[in-house]
């Protein structure tokens, strides 16, 4: 009897042993779908206009995975039905083990701009990028391939982190935003740099305070033999504030600026700027509702009459969005209804019912 137990936990043990290697080896890995229906009644769009239309599904590929204690890697792809396909992000990530504490990343990756822009859309608790960040970063949002840093600050009860990154530069090509040299060819940057401050306190028992800053530079080469060179800013500052007295009701409150700075061939600079502000109220832990505000200005060059004209272009845009989980954490509902005001033709009005759902741990939205 001794020799079988004996046996018995030398077999378990081992079991054991397997498991926790296949654990730590094997990733974790998740399937986001995306689907949505639209209305409209945006003249500029007479395909669909005033028609339910169906979008093309999204599917989004998400792994990731422990390397070893101190390193991760993470992978996400994504494909639109009748559509391409693309790796939205592909970086490993040293989380331990450095020197004061550091923690690197490199890759391909959604940049830390912000608090709104790392996260993937389909966790927004509304359904479309803010129109700042489809301006100035375009429809995917900031992303770029570099190597970054962080550190946290010691500043007591405060988390202060501080991050430091060099990138390749691509991720700056928004609409509007790409600079050209004088044949309307887009320059291409150097490797940009990106730095961001970012600091949150908790302000009472149930409620906590975030703010950051962010600023990345770019450097364009005109011509690579006198070195003349152009410079883009882009500079944004960002606040949160979370209020949750228990997990089944909580708001939150979030808004952010950015300006944009670009020096011209023919001297000067134009500034744009953009921000947006939203508020989302949950309740019983499955249901949320809340608004949203946006505005852009964006300021460019019309020299197609051969004499450079500065145009100046306003856009806003306001919403309100509720949403559902019918299964927790593997799923959401939303339903959004926006008013847009373009800087030309009249405003228009948009409806979106969005469904989401993920196979695996990855969460579809914050729960």
């Amino acid at each position: 009897m001794r020799y079988i137990l004996c046996g018995t936990v030398v077999g378990a043990l081992f079991c054991a042993g397997n498991l926790a290697a296949q654990t730590t080896l094997n990733p974790d890995v998740s399937a986001v779908g995306d689907f949505h229906a639209y209305m409209h009644d945006d003249k500029d769009r007479p395909s669909d206009y005033h028609k339910l239309s169906f979008a093309d599904p999204e599917a989004e590929l998400y792994v990731t995975g422990y390397l070893n204690p101190y390193a991760r890697a993470t992978l996400t792809a994504s494909w639109i039905a009748g559509g391409g396909s693309e790796v939205e992000e592909i970086y490993a990530e040293f989380v331990r083990g450095l020197p004061f504490g550091l923690t690197v990343r490199a890759g391909k990756y959604l940049q830390p701009f912000g608090r709104l822009n790392p996260t993937h859309s389909h966790a927004y608790p509304f359904v479309y990028r803010p129109l700042p960040h489809e301006v100035f970063f375009g429809d995917e949002g900031l992303n770029d391939i570099g190597v970054q840093a962080s550190v946290l600050l010691p500043t007591g009860s405060a988390y202060t982190e501080v991050i430091g990154g060099l990138l390749k530069g691509d991720g700056l090509y928004g609409e509007d935003a790409a600079i050209e040299d004088s044949n309307g060819v887009p320059l291409r940057p150097d490797v940009g740099a990106l730095g961001r401050l970012t600091t949150s306190l908790a302000v009472s028992e149930y409620g906590e305070l975030a703010l950051g800053a962010t600023i990345l530079n770019e450097v364009y080469q005109i011509d690579p033999i006198d070195s003349r060179q152009l410079r883009a800013w882009l500079v944004g500052g960002d606040t949160k504030y979370k209020h949750k007295p228990s997990r089944y009701n909580g708001v939150q409150a979030e808004g952010e600026f950015i300006v944009r700075s670009e020096e011209q061939l023919h001297g000067g600079h134009l500034t744009s700027y953009g921000g947006y502000g939203y508020a989302d109220f949950r309740f019983r832990q499955r249901y949320n509702a809340g608004g949203i505000g946006e505005f852009v200005r964006v300021r460019s060059i019309d020299d197609g009459s051969g004499t450079p004209v500065e145009i100046t272009r306003d856009t806003w845009r306001a919403g309100l969005f509720v949403g559902f989980a019918p299964v927790e954490e593997t799923s959401v509902m939303r339903l959004v209804g926006n008013w847009t005001e373009p800087d030309e033709g009249g405003g228009y009005w948009e409806a979106t019912l969005q469904l989401v759902f993920s196979l695996g741990p990855h969460q579809p939205h914050n729960f």
